[in-house]
């Protein structure tokens, strides 16, 4: 599984995207045995605990049939999906959302593991395995002899030579650039060769180790690395090494994508998939009613109503790797930058009431950075539980006391909240957003509430003049809990660590986690790391998700596990 997808870092309540390529490894066909080099044992991925026990659940009105005898798997056919929102571009390295990232997994492969989605084991995927050095510093890639592009170029190491060095120039801005700068040198010394040697034993080596996605070398070397008016393979690229190849985009009305031939987990059983853009998902749930489209993510209002359709399969699982949601505080306004101030508006929040009535008992409440599921999480972390009236007397422990209207003031200045949310297709963000206003205000704080486009909002809670105060937004949480070390360093700055939050200590935690390779005393830092976030209070930590899929029955060989359903995308088929 490469680093891209490993990380899972996304805006996941930005989005619901079919297909998404971070919910899913791209494939579940074996590869050939690994081997092992002489001198080498074969890597293990590092111990480090139990693996998280989330449960795949399968819910429906008709049952879901998985292939059997009566509903073999047959070649052939259209899919189509309905999104409430588009992808920025397909290039894997200058964007974040998790649209783009549908898109990009449909037409980019090449993950030389992935995780098996059943135990959670990693598993040989383009490569036919991998050795690691005694000193845990070199990890050796065997690619596949089979790999190809759409175009039938051999896809070899130097696809991956050249995309790690595009990615790990600053010059061209990759937002997770800093997981590379683990590694020491990237090396291919043969076209079915990779060698990595990073800079110090980690222990999350073969994570480091994979680091990148190939594009096509011999298509885009002479290409401008991120302006589209110079690289049309940005917004449309004609060659792919995913199961699918891009056919048609038509920005904001549908993208298709046809079966591509040279996919080295076999070519996809679908011949077409289309990707038709909606205005909300509520247009989203009533076409898969109607069967005008087959797969589509529709919101908590709209679950039980679906869980009732004959010829709706209602899919869902608790993940192993969770999402989560927040209210972040924009850190560089002086009234935020009181604690007492945001352990107040903390303690003014009812979770149960969003997980409850937002979300419609579709998720749980929660605390910290890591959802119950992981093995590190600390359930001890402070909750700030549902009291108002302690969140008043922490405001007037800051200074901030009833003004003229009710509205609190300090030093002549009352106390005003702006709160953004990004597209709300599914209304729980406003929703979310709603309920902070009223329990805010009920504080006596004026509270504007404000929805944005997504470009709109991003670059205004990423750039200057910084003119917000709290935003609704949410994240994708990882397997391994180093890679969530991301969003809280000060060099993530603006960009995943919107709210400017910095804490050294916490920095130093999680560098001496990923070096650490006893699990015990691993549990110990991330359990402390999880204590220092939560006392601080950057966010609001509100609640964890359940996820949720509706698919036409006609559609077979859907298989929940806990890494969600694509991991077998290509065998997915029409009954």
């Amino acid at each position: 599984m490469h680093l891209r997808s490993a990380l899972k870092l996304l805006l996941a309540l930005c989005l619901l995207f079919p297909l998404a390529a971070a919910c899913a490894p791209a494939s579940t066909q074996a590869p050939a045995p690994p081997t092992s080099a002489p001198s080498a044992t074969q890597a293990p991925i590092p111990t480090q605990g139990p693996l998280p026990t989330a449960q795949a659940i399968s819910t429906a009105a008709a049952k879901p049939t998985l292939i059997t005898g009566a509903a073999a798997p047959k070649a052939g056919g259209s899919m189509v999906s309905a999104s409430a929102g588009d992808a920025v571009s397909f290039h894997p390295y200058t964007v974040t959302d998790s649209a783009s990232r549908g898109y990009q997994g449909l037409v980019y492969g090449g993950s030389l593991w992935e995780y098996d989605p059943r135990t959670l084991e990693p598993r040989p995927e383009v490569a036919t395995g991998w050795t690691t050095s005694d000193d845990r510093l070199t990890y050796t890639f065997k690619l596949r002899d089979d790999l190809r592009w759409s175009d039938g170029t051999p896809l070899t190491s130097a696809d991956y030579k050249w995309t790690f060095d595009q990615a790990s120039n600053p010059a061209n801005k990759y937002p997770y650039i800093s997981n590379l700068q683990l590694i020491a040198s990237y090396e291919a010394p043969d076209p079915r060769t990779i060698v990595v040697k990073l800079k110090e034993p980690v222990v999350v080596g073969l994570e480091a180790a994979e680091a990148v996605s190939p594009l096509p070398k011999h298509i885009w070397q002479n290409l401008d690395w991120a302006d589209p008016s110079k690289n049309p393979q940005i917004m449309a690229p004609t060659v792919s090494s995913g199961p699918y190849i891009l056919k048609e985009w038509v920005k904001d009305d549908h993208a298709t994508f046809v079966a591509n031939d040279n996919y080295h987990g076999g070519r996809p059983l679908i011949d077409t998939y289309t990707v038709r853009i909606v205005p909300s998902q509520e247009i989203a749930f009533q076409m898969l009613k109607s069967g005008e489209v087959d797969y589509a993510s529709f919101t908590p209002d709209n679950y039980n109503e679906a869980k009732g359709l004959s010829n709706v399969a209602v899919y869902e699982w608790w993940p192993a790797a969770a999402s989560w949601s927040y209210l972040g505080f924009n850190l560089r306004r002086p009234w935020l930058q009181d604690l007492n101030v945001r352990h107040a508006l903390s303690h003014a929040i009812n979770r149960e009431e969003i997980a409850q009535f937002v979300l419609n008992g579709l998720a749980r409440p929660t605390y910290s950075i890591f959802p119950p599921s992981s093995w590190v999480y600390n359930p001890n972390v402070p909750k700030y539980e549902h009291n108002p009236t302690t969140a008043k007397e922490l405001l007037d422990k800051a200074g901030w006391t009833p003004g003229p209207g009710g509205i609190r003031q300090k030093d002549g200045q009352q106390l005003k909240l702006r709160v953004l949310f990004g597209p709300n297709t599914s209304k729980v963000r406003e929703r979310i957003a709603t309920i902070a206003q009223q329990a805010w205000g009920d504080l006596g704080i004026a509270v504007d509430v404000q929805g944005l486009e997504w470009g709109t909002y991003l670059s205004t809670i990423e750039s200057e003049p910084f003119d917000w105060d709290v935003s609704v937004l949410g994240w994708n949480s990882t397997l391994e809990p180093h890679w969530m070390n991301q969003i809280w360093r000060e060099d993530s700055i603006p960009d995943l660590n919107h709210v400017a939050y910095v804490n050294k200590r916490v920095e130093q935690l999680f560098d001496q986690g990923v070096r650490e390779f006893d699990r015990d005393k691993r549990v110990q830092i991330y359990q402390e790391i999880q204590q220092l976030i939560s006392a601080d209070a950057p966010y609001v930590f509100t609640t964890t998700d359940l996820s949720y899929i509706g698919i036409n029955n006609r559609i077979g060989g859907i298989e929940p596990t806990p890494l969600g359903i694509g991991h077998n995308r290509e065998r997915w088929f029409i009954k």
